[in-house]
């Protein structure tokens, strides 16, 4: 699929299911970072599996949902990756919706390669601070630090993912954007509730074996 806009000729793909311009295997990183899985990243945070810098883990959340995959925010991700942006989108054009992005040179990525790089350089930054010993709170100084690409994954509400990643010809350049519903990283508020694993599970929901509400 072929696009023409102000940045010039770009290029992403379509899969079909609600038109999916993420890489299968791409979107599959995404998704273990959120779904179900012994193998998901949010699991692993979940129960406490995740280090900081330190070395230290991160404690275990009580109430991480399960996210599920949605259509209208690929389609927002992908109009603001089609710009081919070097930053996120202004946080008032998309009210109530979080969002990630990154942008870097073409070379040696395809777009399953550069699907998994985006979802991996927002995850790592963990393992570069030592936030969050005993309590995961979003605090003003996390606000525009790298570090706000891990906590909007990591966010326990943000239930509801969509992802594009776009090449833009004219400038060499991957653009991976994945906007969350509804939106983290909210001053002062928690990235997730401290506890055991699933006691804090909403009304409604139930405990996977992996830790998660869903």
């Amino acid at each position: 699929m072929r696009q023409q806009n102000r940045c010039g000729t770009h290029s992403t793909l379509s899969l079909g299911e609600c038109s999916l311009r993420f890489p299968r295997s791409g979107l599959a990183a995404i998704l273990q970072s959120r779904n179900p899985s012994s193998f998901s990243r949010l699991s692993l945070l979940a129960k406490g599996h995740i280090p900081r810098r330190d070395g230290k883990l991160l404690p275990t959340a009580s109430n991480m949902l399960a996210v599920t995959y949605d259509c209208t925010l690929e389609e927002g991700a992908l109009q603001w990756a089609g710009q081919c942006p070097t930053a996120c989108s202004p946080q008032n054009t998309r009210p109530g919706v979080g969002e990630n992005c990154y942008s870097f040179r073409a070379t040696r990525f395809t777009f399953d390669t550069a699907a998994k790089k985006s979802v991996t350089e927002w995850w790592k930054v963990i393992r570069s601070v030592n936030y969050f010993a005993n309590t995961v709170v979003f605090r003003p100084f996390h606000d525009g630090e790298r570090i706000s690409s891990f906590t909007q994954m990591g966010w326990a509400t943000s239930n509801k993912i969509g992802c594009s990643i776009v090449r833009c010809t004219r400038s060499n350049r991957y653009v991976g954007v994945c906007r969350y519903s509804p939106r983290g990283n909210i001053v002062n508020n928690k990235v997730y509730q401290v506890g055991p694993v699933c006691t804090a599970c909403p009304s409604g929901t139930t405990c996977s074996i992996d830790g998660l509400c869903y």
